[in-house]
């Protein structure tokens, strides 16, 4: 079950897009050190193989493909996404500097995302679903189940708290802001325990760990069960 205690209500999401256009100018300086441990934390849960075909969702301005493609060790194909046109743009720019291939950038929305069925070994999405509601989340974590391959594994990044009753600084300053102002000031992201949903949403292997970093926050991680093993929980459960 969601957790009833925390905050979902959230900017609308045109509001959360224009301001991460704006965000993009200065999101390495003042964001991206904040959320950098984390971020390859989650990176390194995900366990990336060779040959392997990877998302991100929430992009940014390009960090973690760029980390992930400097592996040249390894041929992973890495394909990013992201709802901030501006983001895409600098995070294209960034890894083209690098020389950096195998990379395919596109804005889309985490909630429809522009890709088949089956499509990905890895989906990675970091500081993205902690700016949408409990419902919008849900519809997320739907379309990431229907791109990864049978036995594909997610991992999930974002900010929250130890214990779902908790409420911490960041809450009280986001309850206490006035809602018009949050998205460009915060960010528009509040903690979230999401291994629930992500049980709900038909997932496997389900584990959490929180990490009390500058962000506290969360790594989800969990596979996509394989289709026979579906086969048999449906049997089981009619």
């Amino acid at each position: 079950m969601a957790d009833l205690n925390l905050l979902d209500e959230v900017p609308p999401s045109w509001q959360i897009r224009r301001a991460y256009d704006l965000w993009s100018i200065c999101y390495d300086k003042l964001a991206a050190p904040w959320e950098h441990g984390p971020r390859l934390r989650g990176l390194e849960a995900a366990g990336l193989r060779s040959g392997e075909k990877v998302l991100d969702v929430g992009v940014g301005t390009g960090a973690i493909p760029l980390r992930i493609l400097a592996r040249r060790d390894q041929e992973i194909r890495v394909f990013a996404v992201d709802f901030s046109l501006r983001m895409v743009a600098k995070a294209r720019r960034r890894i083209a500097a690098a020389g950096c291939a195998n990379a395919h950038l596109v804005a889309a929305d985490a909630r429809a995302l522009p890709f088949p069925e089956r499509a990905f070994d890895v989906v990675y999405s970091a500081y993205t679903l902690d700016l949408m509601t409990m419902k919008d989340v849900s519809l997320a974590l739907s379309e990431f189940r229907r791109v990864l391959k049978p036995d594909g594994r997610m991992v999930l990044v974002n900010m929250s708290k130890k214990h779902p009753g908790q409420i911490g600084w960041f809450e009280w300053i986001y309850r206490a802001m006035p809602a018009s102002w949050v998205a460009y000031l915060l960010g528009g992201c509040r903690p979230v325990i999401l291994d629930g949903l992500v049980r709900q949403a038909r997932f496997i292997n389900v584990h959490r760990e929180f990490v009390r970093d500058m962000i506290p926050s969360e790594i989800v991680v969990a596979r996509k069960p394989r289709e026979n093993r579906v086969r048999e929980q449906t049997l089981c459960q009619s």
